[in-house]
């Protein structure tokens, strides 16, 4: 039986192209899986930031559209500027600038098309646990009761942060279908456990210590009090020191001090409140 040497070439040229298709799609497919595990390693990053920044940032003075902005900027736009704390993004400036490794491989098409594509959402609640929801209702009471006395700052009771990250990912038009109609979004969520009973200053570990020092309810007395220590501090001196309710948090007593004369004293100097 004899074979047709034509229809052999005609079935290795169809055999080629065929391989020659599925070999560019499989080279294909790698790259762009290299680009998405990119985007989504920074995806990661910003979720991971947003989380850490709304431990130590109140959304009340910075809120989720001023950090979306903020890493929009930072995190999704090729910036080798220095951060600034006015870092912020939208649609026309230098959204282009991205980097090259997120356009196509034709590098005409960017795969995060505008700053509106990444958006950003976090939120607080209180730390899990029955010993961390006891200690928050503890702290909760006295903060309700003592706290509308005094009028210090109260400690923030969330310690649970949660950031959720979506990117957008663009439909490439020049793949194949149904590759150029994929829809993708990529999202991230991160989580943190904290609190934040430090304070940023003197004064600010003065006004959360108030909230908890019930004496410090005399400071809105203090006016009438001191008539009184005044005549006491006749009878005796050390009255004239006498301020109930005071918080100086950068002042030791001295009889806490030794080796030292130069290191400030009970009212001897640094702020009080």
């Amino acid at each position: 039986m004899s074979v047709d040497r034509s229809l052999l070439r005609g079935q290795a040229i169809i055999e080629l192209l065929v391989f020659i298709g599925v070999a560019a799609s499989l080279f294909l497919g790698i790259l762009y899986l290299g680009k998405f595990h990119d985007l989504q390693s920074q995806t990661i990053q910003a979720a991971r930031y947003a989380a850490w920044e709304r431990t130590a940032r109140d959304p009340a003075t910075f809120s989720d559209t001023k950090l979306e902005a903020q890493i929009r900027a930072r995190v999704f736009s090729w910036n080798r500027d220095p951060y600034k704390a006015a870092d912020k993004m939208t649609n026309g400036q230098s959204w282009a600038s991205q980097t090259a490794f997120w356009t196509d491989h034709a590098g005409k098409q960017r795969l995060i098309d505008k700053p509106q594509d990444v958006s950003i959402t976090t939120a607080s609640a209180a730390l899990p646990g029955t010993a961390a929801n006891t200690i928050g209702k503890t702290v909760g009471a006295v903060q309700n009761s003592v706290g509308k006395l005094t009028g210090g700052e109260p400690l923030n009771l969330g310690g649970l942060y949660t950031s959720t990250v979506n990117v957008k990912l663009t439909n490439i038009s020049v793949l194949q279908d149904p590759m150029n109609n994929l829809n993708l979004t990529l999202k991230e969520t991160s989580s943190l456990v904290t609190d934040s009973w430090d304070a940023d200053g003197p004064r600010q570990a003065a006004m959360r210590t108030r909230e908890y020092t019930p004496a410090s309810a005399l400071q809105k007395i203090n006016g009438a009090l001191s008539l009184v220590t005044g005549f006491l501090s006749i009878l005796e001196p050390s009255f004239a020191q006498f301020s109930p309710g005071q918080i100086c948090p950068d002042i030791v007593p001295a009889d806490r001090l030794s080796g030292s004369s130069g290191l400030p004293v009970y009212n001897g100097g640094g702020p009080c409140y």
